[in-house]
C-alpha cells in the first residue's frame, strides 16, 4: 500500500526525466540540424492550434461550467478520498486486510498524484 502511495508521487517525475533524457540523447548521437528542429517546432505549434481549436466553444461558456472545469480534479480526488475512507472505516470493522488495503490505497493516490505534480512543477522551476 504505501509503494502504491509512492508511485503515484514518483512516477511523474521520472516520466519528466525520461521524456527530456530521450530527446537530449536522440539529438546527441544522431544529430539534428537547425532547419529539422525548426520543422519540428512548427509541426508542434500547428498540432497544438488543431488542437485548440477543436476544444474552443464557440462562444463564453456560462459561469458554472468554467468552474466545473477547474474543479473537476478536485472534486473528484475528493470524492475518491471519501470512498477510499469510507472502505478503511469499514476494513476496520470488518477486520478484513483487503478491503483496508483498497482504502489505504484509494486514499493515498489521489494525495499522491496531487502533490506529486506539485513536486514536479516545483523542481522544474518557473521558466
Amino acid at each position: 500500500m504505501f509503494e502504491s502511495i509512492i508511485a503515484g508521487a514518483v512516477v511523474p517525475a521520472i516520466v519528466d526525466f525520461f521524456k527530456g533524457a530521450g530527446g537530449a540523447i536522440g539529438r546527441k548521437f544522431f544529430g539534428m540540424s537547425v532547419d529539422d528542429q525548426i520543422k519540428l517546432q512548427m509541426a508542434d505549434v500547428e498540432r497544438l492550434k488543431a488542437l485548440a481549436e477543436l476544444d474552443n466553444p464557440y462562444g463564453t461558456p456560462r459561469q458554472w461550467v468554467v468552474d466545473m472545469r477547474g474543479a473537476f480534479r478536485y472534486v473528484s480526488a475528493g470524492a475518491i478520498i471519501a470512498i477510499g475512507s469510507g472502505a478503511l472505516y469499514y476494513g476496520v470493522h470488518a477486520n478484513s486486510a483487503e478491503i483496508m488495503e483498497i482504502g489505504y490505497t484509494l486514499v493515498g493516490l489521489p494525495f499522491s498524484f496531487i502533490f506529486g505534480e506539485r513536486l514536479v512543477l516545483g523542481l522544474k522551476g518557473k521558466k
